[in-house]
């Protein structure tokens, strides 16, 4: 258990360390920012849920980043969570870093709503096997990180 933690922590098949923002089974790319990359994730379960990534470098924790790094990515995730917050209108947004499945400093940003299987509790209490699992259409996947970009471009002039 141990090795395989330290083996991830060092960032080896890290899924998240990649050349480029792409599309992959469980990621659709909106948009990138300064420091890091959007995506819608491919469940969405809870409408509107996205993954914020840093991508200059392989980290694990917001300790190992650079004060500057730091500053960048805080305004990254800033403008993302405003935009799906305005995009998406929900009741409440919730914006987690947890990186002990996949340790690459990354932060889910999920908007929720009263009528969520959920609400008043956080997501992460059941395994994602157990978890709700809804899919879109490639479409509608686009369709929902368009509304989500032209937010964050409001947001960037």
């Amino acid at each position: 258990m141990r090795h395989d933690w330290e083996t991830r922590l060092a960032g080896r098949d890290c899924p998240f360390d990649k050349p480029a923002p792409v599309n992959s089974d469980s990621l659709f790319f909106v948009r990138s920012l300064q420091v890091s990359s959007l995506y819608l994730d491919r469940n969405q379960n809870y409408r509107g849920h996205c993954l914020l990534i840093f991508d200059p470098r392989h980290v694990a924790r917001i300790d190992q980043l650079t004060g500057g790094e730091w500053a960048a990515l805080s305004r990254d995730l800033y403008v993302a969570e405003c935009a799906i917050f305005r995009a998406l209108r929900p009741d409440h947004i919730n914006v987690e870093s947890l990186g002990n499945v996949t340790p690459h400093l990354h932060w889910h940003i999920t908007p929720r709503n009263i009528e969520d299987d959920r609400w008043g509790g956080a997501i992460w209490t059941t395994s994602p096997e157990e978890m709700g699992h809804k899919t879109l259409t490639e479409g509608e996947y686009r369709q929902l990180a368009d509304i989500i970009d032209r937010e964050v471009e409001i947001l960037l002039r």
